[in-house]
């Protein structure tokens, strides 16, 4: 993809997903508490300035961030980050961005975020979800029709999701399996076979999972940037034809618009998929600044600032 250059190398925002608490949030694999996110913060603030969302924004899609000026980012518009991490941000004083798909608020009760609760609420450790999984999937593969055990024999961990180093072989695997062999439809069939047998109930837990348009709205009049990540959160949004991707960040535009009465400017790509259709569509509508999920050493575009996972920060205040 050909990007266009600005010119600070050194500016990036820091992505968070799951938070866990001794309530109602669990612990899963990543998750963070609320003192790991203030401590997170203050390890930061050591090299950079954190600067609020607004400001950032406008600095980056003016070129002008000036060295070691970062941003803060939440994917997914989960509760637990509302319930958790905005304390800590409310008593720092730190506006983030907030990056939302819909899809839950038009009566969807979306699927990824679903199964994530369910492998971390109903299994002893991630690998004990794993060995459930790879077995559910072999002994089922006549039905699903695909040879689940030869595609498990030749996969290579060291060619797969590169950039993503935090994973562990397992997790590549597991990912592989879910997003280019079985794929949306054959991975629901696996795991709602899962659910089915260890009796758990999604719409009770559902409940606990995302926030509100309430909650949106209060986020919006303090200031904090709320922002487009699709409509439905596909794994594999760059395989969607441009019509497809098209339709998803429409869809998630108009109902986060309908929710906050403004414009929405930003975006973030779930699962860090785009391709050339992805840049052209958010062109088109109006989108100004975008992040990936991933660090890189390359220019880049207003749509394309480079973020850092939190899982580099632990094992960085860990040296």
């Amino acid at each position: 993809m050909v990007k266009d250059t600005i010119n600070n190398m050194n500016n990036f925002g820091i992505m968070f997903h799951h938070f866990h608490d001794n309530d109602k949030h669990i612990r899963s694999q990543g998750s963070i508490s609320g003192d790991d996110f203030r401590n997170m913060i203050f390890f930061l603030q050591k090299d950079y300035e954190i600067i609020d969302a607004a400001i950032w924004y406008d600095r980056a899609t003016k070129n002008k961030l000036t060295p070691n000026q970062i941003c803060l980012t939440f994917d997914d518009a989960l509760a637990c980050q509302y319930d958790i991490a905005l304390k800590v941000l409310n008593e720092l004083n730190i506006k983030a961005f907030w990056f939302i798909y819909t899809s839950i608020f038009t009566g969807i009760l979306e699927k990824l975020e679903i199964y994530r609760h369910f492998r971390f609420s109903c299994f002893d450790s991630i690998e004990s979800f794993y060995d459930a999984f790879f077995n559910v999937a072999t002994t089922n593969q006549k039905i699903i029709g695909l040879d689940i055990r030869k595609e498990i024999e030749l996969f290579n961990p060291d060619e797969y999701a590169k950039q993503f180093t935090f994973y562990t072989n397992t997790d590549k695997l597991f990912r592989y399996l879910r997003d280019c062999v079985l794929k949306e439809d054959k991975y629901n069939f696996v795991m709602d076979i899962m659910i089915q047998n260890k009796g758990y109930n999604i719409s009770d837990n559902a409940k606990h999972l995302w926030i509100t348009k309430k909650q949106i709205n209060y986020l919006y009049n303090e200031n904090h940037i709320i922002g487009l990540h699709s409509h439905t959160h596909p794994t594999l949004m760059a395989n969607k034809t441009y019509d497809e991707q098209l339709s998803e960040y429409i869809n998630n535009k108009n109902v986060l618009e309908e929710i906050i009465k403004d414009n929405v400017f930003a975006v973030s790509y779930p699962c860090n998929s785009y391709n050339n259709d992805t840049d052209r569509i958010l062109n088109k509508l109006g989108i100004r600044l975008g992040f990936d999920a991933v660090m890189y050493d390359d220019k880049i575009s207003n749509l394309h600032h480079p973020r850092k996972d939190h899982t580099y920060l632990i094992k960085e205040m860990a040296l």
